[in-house]
C-alpha cells in the first residue's frame, strides 16, 4: 500500500520522484490528511530572525499604505495576460521556470489538512512578483489574498500569484475579470464575495478601508467554512475550520514566523508545524520538525539566487534585468540549464524561449502575446502546436504527425465537446452549477449524473441504464452509497467529512480513529482486529502496530525521504539519497547493497548490483529511453516516431519488433522480425480482431456497453454473461463447459456451479473465505488477527476430517512452520533476507544457500525425490545459470535457455534443445529421445496449442489446445491417435486460485457430446498452488509432495492429475519447465527463461516499468495472474527490484506430469505413499504479504 499524498504534487516533475522511492520503503498504509511542509518546486522548512527593513508597518492596511495597491493595479495594466494566469496554466521547465515569461516559480504547500473543504496554506515565489506581504514581497500566499480598490475598479491579489482586474460591481450585479478565470465578484454590505463556480468555493472579503478588503472567510456550497482571523493591527492570527481544525499563526514585524496546529501536540498543547526566518524582510529560512533549515539566498530585489536544502544539496539561479531566469544549476551540475529569450515580433507579439539542458539539447517554445505557448519544438525537431482562447482554455492540440484534437466550450467556459483525430466526438452537458449531467462517449453511449442543489453528486447512471445513488447529510458529508440492485453501504463521517465508520450492505463495520491532523491512527476491521498507525509531524508514517502487537517503523530525513525501515523482527533496511532526493543506495537487512546513479537530467542511468554488475540506460535528445544494457551486457534499443510513441525495439540478437499505429495511437500492425500481426478495433476503441503471422485469428465481440461477450481463437469461442452490476455470471468454454456465479449484497461470490456441480462460499465479516461446500465436502479456513491463514481443514461425509493443516508465522509474516495431518510437521530456517535456507521434517531435509544477489548457489534434498541430478552447487556466468549439480545449461544471446543437458553415468547425457521467437516465446523443444514439440500462440501472445510431431518432424501425433480466460488458463483439450477420444480439462477459479477441475472425455467429431466425466475439487496452499484433488466422495485422489522450489512428485496410488502449479503456471513435462503467459520456469535450479527482466520500459515513451518475480522487502509485491510478481506503480521509475531468490521465485511454479503424455519419456514423478517418506511434504511458501 502507498501513503496517499506522501509528496507535494504540484507542477514540478523532477520532484514527483519522491512518491516513487517511498514504494521502496514498504510504506504500508493509505491515509487521508497530512501536513506537507515541502516545496513542490524546491525545498521547505523555517526560522524567524531579524532585519525587517522591508517589513510592513501595520498589517494589511500597511500594505496598501506603502503603495503595493498601486503596484497591483500596475501589474494588471502592464501585463494582464501574465498576471491572470493560474499556476496550472503555466508551462514550466526545469526547477521550474515559466517559459512564457522566464519567471522562476516555486510553489509550496506548507499545510494541508483533509476534509470536504481542505484547510490548505500555500505560498508561491515568482521572480517578478512584488505584491507579497506576510512572507516577503516576492511570495504570494493564502494569507496574502486581498482586494485592492481604486477608481478604476477592484484588483484581486490571490494566492499562486494570481492577479485579476474587475470593474466595480454593484450589489447583486456581479462582474467578471477582464482576463483569467471566470470568477465573479459581487459587492455586499461591508465587503465583497468572490465566487469560483467550478469549485463551488466562495471567498468573503471584508472592507478594511476604502482601498483594501481582506479575506475573512472561505466556504463551499455545503456550508463548510474556513475563517481568517486578524489581530488589532491586521496581522493574521488564526485559521479556523468548521471541521474542528484551528491553525495558529505567529507574526513579527509584518512577517509570518511560525504556524501551529492547536491542541495537536502529544501533551494537548499546540503543535509547532513550521517556522520561517527572514533577512532584510525576505524569506531566507524554513524549518520543519527536523530542526534543519532549508536556506534561501536572495538578492536585493528579493529574488532567490540559491537554495540549500536540509541535506546540504545546493541549487542556484541567475536573472536578467527583466527578472527572467537565464541560468540555473545544481552543485553537481544537475539540471544545469540556460534560458534564452527572443525579441518580441512587433507584428504578431510572439516571441521564442529556448531552453538548453545540461547535455546541450535545446527545446524551443513559441509564445504569443497572451503568454500562451502555441508551439513546442523538442530537441529532435518535433513540433507540437496549441491553440487557446483569451481565457487560456485549450482549443486544439496538434501532435508532430499532424493529428489534431480540438475542444469546444459553452458561454460559461464548460468543456462541451472534444473531437479526436479520427473525427469522432465526445460531448457533455452541464447544469446551472456547471456540473456535468450528461456525458456522451464517442461510441454514442451515455452516462448521466444528477446533483443536489449544493452540487453533491446524487446519482450516476451508466450506459447500461444502471444507477448508483449517493446520500449526504446537511453538511454535504457522504452518508450512503446504493448500488443498482439496492444494496447500501453506510458511511459516518466526522465534522471535516472524513470517514469514521463504513458499514457494508451485510452490516459489517470498519472503524477509523483520527488525530488532530485528520490522519488515521487506528483501523478496526469488522472482526475487531485493530491496526494502529503513528505519524511524523509532516505526515510520514513512523510506526505501524499490527493487531497482534508486532510493529515496524520508519525514519525520515528533513526532506521527507525514508532513511530506514525496521521490520517486525528487527531487520533494518537503509536508504541513501542525492540531489533532488534521488535514491543512490539501498542496503537490505542482510547487508546486500544496490547502488543507483542518475544523469544530470535526473534520469536513472545505472544500477549496480552487489556483484558489481551494472544495468545502464541511455536517452535520446528528447529524454526518451533509447537503450538499456542489462547485467549481462545485453542491449535492448528503442526507436520512436515523431510523436514520441514507441515505434520499434531491437534486442541483442538484432531482432526488431516494429509497430504501426493509427491516428489514435492504437497499434494496428506489429512486425516481429518479419512475422506480422494485425489488429482492428471496434466502435468503443477496444480490440475487436487480430490475426497472427500463422493465420491464428482472434475475434472479440462486445455488447453495447463494451463488455466482452465472446472471445474466439480460430473459431473456438469463450462466451460470457453479466448481471446489472457488470459482474460476470456465466462462462461457457469451447467444449460447452458452463460455469455460473452468484453474489451476495456485498459483491462477494457466494456460489459457483461448474459442469453441473455447485459450490457455496462462506465469508467472515472482513470478507475472508471461511469455507466452501460442494456436495458432502467442506473446506474450512481460519485466520489470525492479521488476516493470515492459520488452518485449513477438509471434511468429508459425516464431518470426517481427511486433511488438516496449521500454519505458523514469524513476526514479519514469513512462514516458519506447517503441521500437516498427512505429511507431518515441517519447519523452515530463514536467513536475514527472509529466504528459506533449510526445510526440516521427519526423514526429510532440504538445504539451500544464496549469494549476495539472491542467486541460489547450492541445493540439496532427499534421495529418492526426482531431480537428483540437480543437487549440488550452481554456477553462473553473469546472471545466467550454467550448471546446477549435474545439469548443464546453454543460453542464446538474450539469456534464453537453448540447451539443458543432464549427465548420466556411463550413458549418453539427456539433452533438451529449445528455440525461441523474437518475442521471447518458446516455439519448439526437442527432447532427449528426439521427439519434437512445437508451440503456437494467439495474437495476444497466449499459447493456443502444443503439438507433438512424428520422427519426420511434420506429422502430428498429439495436439493439446488451450483456452484462456484473460491470462488465466481455463481449459485444455488433448487429441491424439493414441487416445480413442478427446480429453478435456476445464478449470474454474476464485480469483487466481483454481477451485475445481472437470475432466471430460468427448467424441472427437462431436466435441459437445460427452462420453464420460469426472469432477474434482482443488485444495490449494497459501498462494494458490494445488496441493490435493478431491473427488465427489471427498476422497483425496491426488496429493503432491514437492521441494521448496517446486520439484514435485505425487502418490503412486493417485487416480487423478492436474498440470496446474503456482498461480498462472502450467507444467510441460516435455520441456521440464512450467509455462505461464510471460515465460518458463525451471523449479530445480531454479531459473526462468527468458530471463526475468529487472526493468522493462512501458509503452509510453521514456517510462520504465519494473516487473520481476525477484522481489524482497520493503517493496510490497502482488501475485499476478500470469504467475509473476508485479511491482506497485508507485516506485516503477525509481529503482530496480532488490534481489533474486526472494518470495517471488517461491510463488512461481511447480513441476509434475502432464495429461496424455507418457511418463516414461521423462523424470519419475510419482512417490509411494507407503514408503518411509509417506508423511513428509516439503512444501514451504514463506508469505511476504
Amino acid at each position: 500500500m502507498t501513503l496517499s499524498g506522501l509528496v507535494s504534487t504540484a507542477a514540478h516533475p523532477e520532484r514527483v520522484v519522491q512518491a516513487a522511492v517511498d514504494g521502496f520503503k514498504k510504506d504500508p498504509s493509505e491515509f487521508v490528511g497530512r501536513l506537507i511542509p515541502e516545496l513542490i518546486g524546491t525545498k521547505g522548512a523555517g526560522l524567524a530572525r531579524g532585519g525587517m527593513r522591508l517589513a510592513l508597518k501595520e498589517g494589511m492596511e500597511g500594505v496598501a499604505e506603502q503603495g503595493l495597491r498601486k503596484t497591483a493595479r500596475n501589474a494588471v495594466e502592464d501585463a494582464a495576460e501574465d498576471a491572470s494566469r493560474q499556476r496550472g496554466a503555466k508551462i514550466c521547465e526545469k526547477d521550474p521556470v515559466d517559459v512564457a515569461t522566464g519567471r522562476m516559480v516555486l510553489p509550496q504547500i506548507d499545510v494541508s489538512l483533509p476534509g470536504q473543504l481542505p484547510l490548505v496554506v500555500k505560498r508561491q515565489f515568482e521572480s517578478s512578483y512584488r505584491l507579497g506581504g506576510w512572507f516577503g514581497p516576492t511570495w504570494s500566499s493564502t494569507l496574502d489574498q486581498r482586494l485592492e480598490v481604486d477608481t478604476a475598479g477592484v484588483v484581486l491579489v490571490g494566492e499562486d500569484g494570481l492577479v485579476l482586474a474587475y470593474p466595480h460591481p454593484a450589489p447583486g450585479v456581479p462582474t467578471l475579470p477582464s482576463h483569467g478565470p471566470r470568477w465573479s465578484l459581487d459587492r455586499t454590505d461591508g465587503g465583497y464575495t468572490l465566487t469560483d463556480q467550478k469549485s463551488g468555493h466562495i471567498r468573503h472579503f471584508v472592507d478594511r478601508s476604502d482601498t483594501l478588503a481582506v479575506l475573512e472567510q472561505l466556504d463551499d456550497r455545503n456550508g463548510n467554512w474556513i475563517t481568517f482571523e486578524y489581530d488589532a493591527d491586521g496581522a493574521p492570527r488564526y485559521l479556523t475550520h468548521s471541521g474542528g481544525y484551528r491553525l495558529r499563526i505567529s507574526t513579527e514585524a509584518g512577517r509570518v514566523t511560525a504556524l501551529h496546529l492547536a491542541s495537536a501536540a502529544v501533551d494537548g498543547g499546540d503543535q509547532d508545524l513550521i517556522r520561517y526566518g527572514y533577512t532584510d524582510g525576505h524569506l531566507t529560512e524554513v524549518v520543519n520538525s527536523s530542526g534543519r533549515p532549508l536556506q534561501y539566498v536572495c538578492d536585493e530585489l528579493g529574488r532567490i539566487t540559491s537554495w540549500t536544502d536540509t541535506n546540504d544539496s545546493h541549487f542556484s539561479y541567475a536573472y536578467d534585468d527583466e527578472d527572467r531566469c537565464t541560468h540555473q544549476s545544481g552543485a553537481a551540475g544537475h539540471l544545469r540549464s540556460t534560458f534564452a529569450y527572443g525579441a518580441v515580433d512587433p507584428g504578431t507579439g510572439a516571441h521564442t524561449t529556448t531552453v538548453t539542458d545540461s547535455y546541450g539539447q535545446t527545446t524551443h517554445y513559441l509564445i504569443n502575446r497572451r503568454c500562451q505557448v502555441i508551439a513546442e519544438t523538442d530537441a529532435l525537431g518535433a513540433v507540437t502546436r496549441y491553440q487557446r482562447d483569451r481565457y487560456n482554455r485549450l482549443l486544439s492540440q496538434t501532435d508532430p504527425l499532424g493529428h489534431t484534437t480540438s475542444f469546444r466550450y459553452d458561454d460559461a467556459g464548460n468543456l462541451v465537446a472534444a473531437t479526436r483525430p479520427d473525427g469522432r466526438e465526445a460531448r457533455a452537458e452541464y447544469n446551472a452549477l456547471g456540473l456535468p449531467v450528461k456525458l456522451v462517449n464517442p461510441d454514442g453511449t451515455i452516462t448521466r449524473q444528477t446533483f443536489d442543489e449544493r452540487g453533491n453528486l446524487t446519482s450516476v447512471t451508466d450506459p447500461s441504464g444502471q444507477t448508483t445513488r449517493f446520500g449526504y447529510d446537511e453538511g454535504g458529508r457522504l452518508t450512503s452509497m446504493t448500488d443498482p440492485l439496492g444494496h447500501t453501504t453506510g458511511i459516518v463521517c466526522d465534522r471535516a467529512g472524513l470517514p469514521l465508520t463504513v458499514t457494508d450492505p451485510l452490516g459489517a463495520v470498519t472503524r477509523y480513529e483520527r488525530d488532530a491532523f485528520g490522519r488515521t491512527t487506528a483501523i478496526t476491521d469488522p472482526t475487531g482486529a485493530t491496526t494502529r498507525l503513528e505519524w511524523t509531524v509532516e505526515g510520514h508514517l513512523s510506526r505501524r502496530t499490527a493487531p497482534d502487537g508486532t510493529s515496524e517503523s520508519w525514519t525520515y530525513d528533513g526532506e521527507g525521504n525514508c532513511t530506514s525501515h525496521t521490520d517486525p523482527v528487527g531487520g533494518v533496511s537503509l536508504f541513501e539519497y542525492t540531489h533532488f532526493d534521488l535514491p543512490t543506495a539501498r542496503t537490505g537487512p542482510d547487508g546486500v547493497r544496490y547502488e543507483f546513479e542518475h544523469d544530470t537530467e535526473l534520469r536513472l542511468s545505472q544500477v549496480t548490483n552487489p556483484h558489481g554488475l551494472t544495468w545502464n540506460y541511455a536517452y535520446d535528445a528528447a529524454g526518451r529511453l533509447v537503450a538499456e544494457t542489462d547485467f549481462d551486457n545485453r542491449t535492448l534499443t528503442y526507436e520512436y516516431d515523431f510523436a514520441g510513441r514507441l515505434a520499434s525495439r531491437t534486442n541483442a540478437l538484432g531482432q526488431m519488433i516494429a509497430f504501426e499505429r493509427n491516428e489514435l495511437g492504437q497499434i494496428v500492425r506489429k512486425d516481429a522480425a518479419g512475422q506480422a500481426t494485425t489488429y482492428a478495433y471496434d466502435f468503443t476503441d477496444q480490440l475487436a480482431q487480430a490475426t497472427g503471422p500463422d493465420g491464428t485469428a482472434l475475434t472479440i465481440l462486445r455488447d453495447r456497453h463494451g463488455r466482452m461477450i465472446s472471445e474466439a481463437v480460430n473459431g473456438r469461442a469463450l462466451t460470457y454473461d453479466y448481471d446489472e452490476l457488470g459482474r460476470r455470471t456465466r462462462r461457457t468454454t469451447p467444449s460447452s463447459a458452463t460455469t455460473i456465479w452468484s453474489y451476495d449484497v456485498a459483491g462477494r461470490r457466494t456460489s459457483m456451479t461448474g459442469s453441473g456441480r455447485s459450490i457455496d462460499f462462506v465469508y467472515d465479516e472482513a470478507g475472508r473465505e471461511l469455507g466452501r461446500r460442494f456436495g458432502h465436502i467442506t473446506l474450512e479456513h481460519s485466520f489470525d488477527a492479521l488476516g493470515r491463514l492459520t488452518s485449513q481443514s477438509v471434511l468429508g461425509p459425516a464431518g470426517r476430517r481427511t486433511q488438516h493443516r496449521q500454519y505458523t508465522y514469524r513476526a514479519d509474516g514469513h512462514l516458519i512452520g506447517i503441521e500437516d495431518q498427512l505429511s507431518g510437521k515441517r519447519r523452515f530456517d530463514l536467513d536475514l533476507a527472509g529466504r528459506v535456507t533449510a526445510v526440516h521434517a521427519v526423514n526429510w531435509t532440504e538445504t539451500y544457500a544464496y549469494d549476495a544477489v539472491g542467486n541460489q548457489t547450492s541445493a540439496s534434498w532427499p534421495a529418492g525425490h526426482p531431480g537428483q541430478e540437480a543437487i549440488g552447487n550452481r554456477t553462473y556466468t553473469g546472471t545466467s545459470l550454467t550448471r546446477a549439480g549435474q545439469v548443464r545449461y546453454e543460453h542464446d544471446g538474450l539469456g534464453r535457455i537453448i540447451l539443458r543437458q543432464k549427465t548420466r553415468l556411463s550413458r549418453k547425457p539427456d539433452t533438451w534443445r529449445y528455440t525461441w521467437d523474437a518475442e521471447d516465446r518458446l516455439t519448439s523443444v526437442t527432447t532427449p529421445d528426439g521427439t519434437r514439440w512445437r508451440y503456437t500462440y494467439d495474437p495476444l501472445g497466449r499459447r493456443t496449442a502444443k503439438l507433438r510431431l512424428a520422427e519426420d518432424g511434420e506429422t502430428l501425433v498429439e495436439r493439446v489446445d488451450f483456452t484462456w480466460d484473460g491470462t488465466v488458463l481455463c481449459e485444455q483439450t488433448t487429441t491424439s491417435p493414441d487416445l480413442p477420444h478427446q480429453v478435456t480439462l476445464t478449470w474454474d477459479h476464485q480469483g487466481l486460485r483454481p477451485v475445481t477441475q472437470t475432466e471430460r472425455i468427448v467424441a472427437a467429431d462431436a466435441p459437445q457430446q460427452e462420453i464420460d466425466s469426472r469432477f474434482f475439487a482443488i485444495v490449494t496452499d497459501l498462494v494458490g498452488t494445488p496441493s490435493e484433488l478431491l473427488d465427489e466422495r471427498g476422497e483425496i485422489v491426488w496429493r503432491t509432495r514437492a521441494t521448496l522450489w517446486g520439484s514435485t512428485t505425487w502418490a503412486k496410488n493417485s487416480t487423478a492429475y492436474t498440470p496446474l502449479r503456482f498461480p498462472g503456471q502450467y507444467y510441460d513435462p516435455e520441456t521440464g519447465l512450467h509455462y505461464n503467459y510471460f515465460r518458463h520456469y525451471d523449479p530445480r535450479p531454479p531459473a526462468t527463461s527468458p530471463p526475468t527482466p529487472r526493468t522493462r520500459p512501458r509503452a509510453q515513451p521514456g517510462r520504465l516499468r519494473a516487473q520481476s518475480p525477484y522481489v524482497g522487502r520493503p517493496a510490497r509485491a502482488e501475485v499476478r495472474a500470469a504467475g509473476g510478481i508485479h511491482l506497485p506503480a508507485r516506485f516503477q521509475e525509481r529503482s530496480l527490484p532488490p534481489r533474486r531468490g526472494g518470495a517471488g521465485d517461491q510463488r512461481d511454479a511447480r513441476v509434475v506430469r502432464d495429461q496424455g503424455t507418457s511418463a516414461e519419456r521423462h523424470d519419475r514423478s510419482q512417490w509411494d505413499p507407503g514408503d518411509k517418506q509417506d508423511h513428509v511434504e516439503s512444501r514451504a511458501v514463506p508469505d511476504r504479504r
